[in-house]
């Protein structure tokens, strides 16, 4: 299975998340949190800018999988994605 890493440098720290396809959502909700706890840096800004590179990755991914064929993705749809 494909796996996905964003990568952020910000005032010193790193930030690497990884996940697979069809987890966007339990990702995006990591980076809420990480926003939301004061020991980290990370701002909304950044929530948004990781958010809109996963969108795009999984854009990017169903795109593949509709030329490709792969399962549903004839249809339209993308098996990988809720």
């Amino acid at each position: 299975m494909r796996k996905t890493a964003l990568h952020l440098v910000k005032d010193g720290h790193e930030y690497i998340f990884r996940y697979a396809p069809g987890s966007e959502d339990r990702i995006v909700d990591e980076i809420v949190r990480l926003v939301e706890d004061e020991r980290t840096n990370l701002d909304w800004l950044d929530a948004a800018n990781l958010s809109y590179q996963i969108t795009q990755y999984a854009a990017d991914e169903c795109s593949r999988q509709m030329r490709a064929g792969v399962g549903g993705a004839r249809d339209g749809t993308c098996p990988n994605f809720p």
